[in-house]
């Protein structure tokens, strides 16, 4: 996928815009990350499922919501990726909120810089 035509395509840093513009692309068969209007609910629940003082709460998520938050992909693994208008979070499967990383980066420029190999992260698999 083109992540820096997408970000040309972009008129503004909305995540939702960048997930419907993702979206009319088609994805590679063969990727280790998959975008999904439905994660945002499916994290929902694992936040429920999961719920612990050490893992993100309702809360969190409703807290983060009122800054535009919005998961837009799952990497094969099971992590979430989610972004907000100035921010990428790579959040663990497991939700432990020390566990989660934060890019000052719109997600277009995050998915250009990981597929670029110019961005370390222990969560997300290697890009080869």
């Amino acid at each position: 996928m083109d992540f820096q035509k997408i970000k040309e395509e972009l008129t503004k840093t909305d995540p939702q815009i960048f997930l419907s513009t993702v979206l009319e692309n088609e994805q590679d068969e063969d990727s280790t990350i998959i975008f999904s209007q439905t994660l945002e609910a499916q994290f929902e629940e694992t936040i429920q499922y999961l719920a612990s003082d050490e893992t993100i709460s309702l809360d969190d998520l409703s807290l983060w919501q009122e800054h535009g938050f919005l998961v837009v992909a799952q990497t094969i693994d099971g992590d979430y990726i989610a972004g907000t208008n100035e921010q990428t979070f790579v959040i663990p499967v497991s939700l432990y909120k020390t566990d989660i990383e934060v890019y000052d980066l719109f997600l277009s420029d995050f998915f250009i810089a990981y597929f670029n190999n110019s961005l370390t992260s222990s969560i997300l698999p290697k890009n080869d």
